[in-house]
């Protein structure tokens, strides 16, 4: 149970003591002088292609280990189309824009095989696709002119077209190799039909198979895996994958935000999807369906996954980058977080140090459990199920303070000699409170609820209730849940106490902020907010950086105040939106759509 369950039970967080020299052995990243055109896996899943280049392409055969080069075919010829690898993993063909034709290579002996030229007929065409015949010998290359759809078939050594034929029909536009003959699919009316031409007799075109498709299903952007028969699309935003021999959806994820290029195993048991920005997804078959395994992080403005045959490894293109992944890593594997968490106000790291840098506490905003961290060993001291939704919390040397649905409630740490993991629930807590009056919460992503730092007050950025519109700062005390003052923020804001807990400050996205002053009156007993002025410095809205001043400028790098680098983080750990929280000499990277909290000790 505890295996199965584990991930969910508390978030994960990584500490890290020192600079790691290498954050992720399994992940290897290359990168090219101009824009990357297309790549390939060989059959074997040993090598690489890549092409790349502006006006002239180059191209590279690349280990599939390392990503380090292994050849560099001489094709001098313009942009580049495809490329595809023989049976056998030895050739590699390669059909370019200008002046049309189809060179054949050898990597392992650097002899170029053959150069074919196609028929006149084809040569404005736009090529999709090409497949080699199982004994390597002959290969059909697909072409599409508006609705004409060709296949043409040539000998691979002497460079003769062997034949061609032509269907009016949409098509799916890949096609791929079904024993010594070649197969591609129609679509029309709600059916998926499986055609077949002989490689040797390409003029005769029969019909093998008929499938079902779902209703919201069209030709264009699709892609379709012959065994097990799947239909990728996408639609409306979404991505979707239909089981088309059991008339069923296998996933169905609006999570995906513009999606591009789908890409499967050859076994169908890994299915991944690009993007328009520098996020891919990749999905692991079960029994119910596909469910997200991860979601790779790369430092190009648009992604691009191709899986390689056997499924164990993954590559992402870039602009002009490759990144190489693990399918099968589960160490680096993130639990199925969704992407949009965040534009809900869930899916958010609450986190907390206690003074004396020994421990850290971190929530999901609106789950249940919260963790307490050790900070030396980086394992759970204690796990607490808190039986309400977390809002902010609050930790010190000896109790930890959780605010969450019109509740306070504190817990005593156990010692330091405790134990570790050690689990608590509702019915172990020291001290329970509920707000006198409850303030009208802003639904918004950042955290609306801090804890000052003596875990004496709350204050929390809500609605204006009397106002009907904008927002207010309300100060409560933890004990009573007692409410003290309240004053319109003029801003939509987090708020923070200053380090010494005298002062609130309510800080925008953009780093300005209004102050209030915290002053109390021994002879009323009464607590009040006195406004201090307003500040844009800020920098990240985060008020409270120490002198040292670190940065993430990039996403990349985490770099002094001098601008020299200190650490690279690795390409799953990119994000331009880092929130930075400082507990001493530890500093926290927070993202809602990373996997994990670090905090690294510098």
């Amino acid at each position: 149970m505890r295996s199965l369950y584990e991930q969910h039970a508390r978030p994960l967080t990584r500490i890290v003591h020192g600079l790691p020299t290498s954050w992720e052995p399994s992940i290897a990243a290359t990168k090219f002088p101009s824009p990357i055109d297309t790549a390939a896996w060989s059959p074997c899943s040993g090598f690489i292609a890549v092409a790349w280049g502006k006006s002239t392409a180059k191209i590279e055969i690349l280990d599939a280990v390392t990503l380090q080069r292994v050849a560099v075919p001489e094709f001098p010829l313009g942009g580049t189309r495809w490329l595809v690898f023989s049976p056998d993993s030895r050739l590699l063909t390669w059909f370019g824009d200008d002046p049309g034709k189809f060179l054949s290579w050898n990597h392992q002996t650097g002899v170029l095989v053959s150069a074919i030229h196609p028929e006149r007929s084809i040569r404005s065409m736009h090529c999709l696709s090409a497949t080699y015949s199982t004994s390597g010998t002959m290969f059909g290359v697909s072409f599409l002119n508006r609705r004409t759809f060709t296949v043409s078939i040539y000998h691979v050594f002497s460079g003769n077209h062997v034949g061609s034929c032509s269907v009016e029909e949409p098509t799916l536009h890949n096609i791929w190799t079904h024993g010594e003959c070649l197969r591609f699919a129609t679509m029309e009316q709600g059916y998926i039909t499986v055609q077949q031409i002989g490689f040797t007799q390409p003029d005769t075109i029969t019909a093998i198979e008929l499938l079902q498709t779902p209703s919201d299903s069209h030709r264009s952007g699709n892609f379709f895996l012959p065994n097990p028969p799947r239909l990728a699309f996408i639609t409306g935003g979404r991505i979707k994958v239909w089981d088309a021999k059991n008339s069923k959806f296998l996933l169905d994820s609006a999570d995906v935000e513009f999606p591009r290029r789908v890409s499967f195993s050859l076994d169908g048991h890994f299915f991944a999807c690009g993007t328009n920005g520098p996020e891919s997804y990749l999905w692991e078959a079960s029994p119910t369906g596909y469910i997200l395994h991860r979601k790779l992080i790369s430092n190009t403005s648009t992604s691009e996954p191709h899986i390689s045959p056997n499924g164990r490894s993954i590559i992402v293109l870039g602009d002009s980058a490759v990144q190489l992944l693990r399918t099968t890593d589960s160490t680096t594997s993130p639990p199925a977080v969704s992407a949009r968490a965040s534009q809900r106000g869930k899916g958010r790291f609450i986190l907390g140090f206690s003074p004396g840098e020994v421990l850290a506490a971190v929530a999901w905003m609106e789950e249940e459990t919260v963790t307490v961290l050790d900070l030396k060993s980086g394992i759970p001291r204690l796990i607490i199920g808190a039986g309400m939704k977390v809002y902010a919390l609050g930790l010190g040397r000896t109790t930890i303070v959780i605010v969450g649905e019109g509740k306070i409630v504190t817990w005593n740490l156990p010692a330091e000699n405790h134990g570790l993991d050690h689990r608590v629930n509702m019915d172990d807590s020291i001290l329970s409170t509920t707000f006198d009056h409850p303030p009208f919460p802003v639904l918004e992503p950042r955290p609306t609820t801090s804890v000052s730092p003596d875990l004496c007050r709350i204050a929390i950025v809500g609605l204006d209730k009397h106002r009907r519109a904008g927002s207010r700062l309300y100060l409560y005390d933890v004990p009573t849940g007692r409410q003290l003052d309240s004053v319109s923020t003029g801003l939509e804001a987090s708020p923070w106490f200053t380090p010494d807990g005298n002062e609130v400050w309510c800080v925008t996205d953009h780093g300005e902020a209004n102050m209030w002053n915290i002053v109390e009156d021994g002879k009323s007993g009464l607590t009040e907010l006195q406004y201090l002025g307003s500040t844009t410095y800020i920098p990240d809205g985060y008020p409270w950086r120490p002198s040292r001043g670190y940065m993430i400028p990039d996403g990349r790098w985490v770099v002094k105040s001098d601008g020299t680098r200190l650490l690279w983080l690795p390409p799953r750990w990119r994000s331009y939106r880092w929130d930075l929280m400082w507990g001493g000499r530890f500093l926290a990277l927070l993202d809602c759509e990373l996997p994990e909290p670090i905090i690294l000790e510098l």
